[in-house]
């Protein structure tokens, strides 16, 4: 079939490409972020209690800490013909009980098809979405624990079932230090569990289609986020950092030598390797006036596995707030800079808080 050439060169130009950084391996849109207000602070959320800034896509556990109920939807402008929009909803169930969903969409449009001769053929797409369903508790006044369910669903071709399967995250926060003016946050996370994409081929390939199971990088954080009232004539700050571990198993070829008769002849045999990949992010937030925010972080920067500044993408934004009777109105701006987009990439939230 015609279709099938370009259905070969996105499964192995992919695979090809991505083996050389985990942040490109399956499902990369669900490690770009969560909302305007996350990118906008450079991704580093894990610790982040504080109202308004907080999100359980970080780490669940920040849900702990939840005091009012949330919800927004962000459209994301970016090049590429890709497109990447968030939704999400949290709230607290109790005194010491919370509860978050959200949604992630993401995909390719205007995909180029063209068949073995190199003539155009048909416009293609991809589609991914990641749902996620959060709890956490706080056990007192000052520590609680999370866990999500991310379920991940993915359509690559017309032809080929989609892909489904679910994941977990667990997390931690502790609140180390905490007074009427300022709060010092410590937490850990692991997020990604058991999530993977399927595929089965067999429907265009018959009986030498096969199955190929390819898992996400675990992602284990270690964060910290400082916040303070009052201080340097701002009515509020944030700082907010974050180290990273990507972790994944790949299948890799190794040549052995055997002989045979007499001859060494050359063997090549599949073996079990794994890579890993740490970022530092940091963010900082400032809060004039009740009624604007402003931030500006920086995401994966490399420590071990990637270079310092090979990957590195700022970003930058703001919060318009607005009071309408026993609603808070928020407008969220972020624009995202990545390392090989010709253009920036914008983010637009629109949220309530009650």
């Amino acid at each position: 079939m015609h279709r099938t050439s370009l259905l070969v060169f996105l499964l192995f130009g992919i695979s090809a490409s991505l083996s050389a950084q985990i942040g490109g391996t399956a499902a990369a849109y669900s490690r770009m972020g969560f909302g305007a207000r996350g990118i906008g602070l450079g991704n580093a959320g894990g610790a982040v209690t504080q109202e308004g800034e907080y999100h359980p896509y970080y780490n669940p556990a920040v849900l702990g800490f939840a005091e009012t109920y949330s919800a927004s939807a962000t459209y994301g402008y970016l090049p590429l013909d890709r497109r990447l929009n968030f939704a999400t909803f949290t709230g607290n169930i109790g005194p010491d009980a919370s509860v978050g969903f959200a949604w992630i969409n993401s995909g390719v449009s205007n995909i180029d098809g063209r068949d073995r001769d190199g003539n155009p053929t048909e416009q293609l797409s991809t589609s991914e979405n990641l749902f996620m369903l959060s709890f956490a508790r706080r056990f007192t006044d000052d520590l609680a624990l999370g866990i999500s369910l991310r379920g991940y669903l993915a359509s690559l071709f017309a032809e080929i079932q989609n892909s489904f399967s679910l994941g977990f995250d667990f997390g931690a926060v502790y609140r180390a230090y905490s007074d009427n003016a300022s709060a010092l946050n410590i937490a850990l996370a692991i997020s990604d569990i058991n999530a993977k994409y399927e595929w089965n081929t067999a429907p265009i390939y018959g009986q030498q289609g096969t199955t190929t199971k390819d898992a996400l990088p675990i992602s284990y954080k270690v964060a910290a986020a400082y916040s303070r009232e009052k201080v340097f004539g701002m009515k509020s700050i944030l700082i907010a950092s974050e180290v990273q571990l990507l972790s994944k198993n790949f299948d890799g070829l190794q040549t052995v030598f055997v002989t045979e008769n007499g001859i060494s002849v050359a063997r090549n045999e599949i073996v079990a390797l794994k890579k890993s990949e740490t970022y530092l992010k940091f963010g900082v937030m400032l809060q004039p006036i009740r009624e604007l925010r402003l931030r500006v972080g920086i995401d994966r920067l490399g420590v071990q596995g990637v270079a310092f500044t090979e990957v590195a993408r700022a970003s930058t934004g703001f919060t318009i707030e607005y009071p309408i009777q026993d609603y808070l109105a928020t407008i969220d701006y972020a624009i995202l800079f990545e390392p090989y987009a010709p253009v920036g990439t914008s983010f637009f939230t629109f949220g309530v808080r009650f």
